[in-house]
């Protein structure tokens, strides 16, 4: 694959090497939360965002962010966590990724949907849940949150989408979760 007759050449061998190099080093998960707020993250991989085209009633009973997944978004996805560049990659995600064009939330009741059309609650600070810290579920500096239906809260280090989830109501109801 790469020619390599036992003395260096560094204009046929350092490059591939580097390129190898950076696909084994690179970030291939993590955290997807964005920090442009001109997004908001639906997934748990780094590129899983969508753009906020629009926001309506932030921080009351009818709190809405419309989004849009854009071809931009699709691409951020391919190259930075498929390691793929090219059109058919942005064409198959955004094919692919079904995701509603807005979030919405309450600010009120502290409950909001994300994009897959999950519906959430916050309960507050994780400090009025001493047996979830004591088990290392949740540090002192996390939020209690609850997918509907479910008894138990998202516990931060077994949920990777837990800081996506939080991220959005943050973006909902600004000044609630700090």
């Amino acid at each position: 694959m790469f020619p390599f007759n036992g003395t260096l050449q560094p204009n046929r061998f350092v490059m591939p090497v580097a390129v190898v190099t950076g696909i084994l080093l690179g970030p291939s998960e993590g955290s997807a939360v964005s920090e442009d707020p001109s997004k908001l993250s639906y997934g748990t991989r780094i590129g899983m965002t969508m753009t906020i085209v629009a926001k309506e009633g932030i921080g009351t009973v009818s709190a809405v962010i419309r989004l849009k997944h854009t071809l931009q978004d699709a691409k951020v996805f391919c190259v930075e966590y498929l390691r793929d560049n090219s059109p058919r990659c942005i064409t198959d995600v955004i094919a692919t990724t079904k995701l509603a064009d807005r979030v919405t939330g309450n600010c009120v009741e502290r409950t909001w949907t994300d994009m897959h059309g999950s519906s959430y609650s916050f309960h507050g600070s994780a400090r009025q849940s001493p047996e979830m810290i004591k088990q290392g579920l949740l540090s002192e500096t996390d939020y209690l949150i609850r997918r509907d239906g479910d008894e138990a809260f998202l516990p931060n280090l077994s949920l990777a989408s837990y800081a996506e989830r939080l991220e959005i109501f943050q973006s909902l109801c600004p000044g609630i979760a700090r």
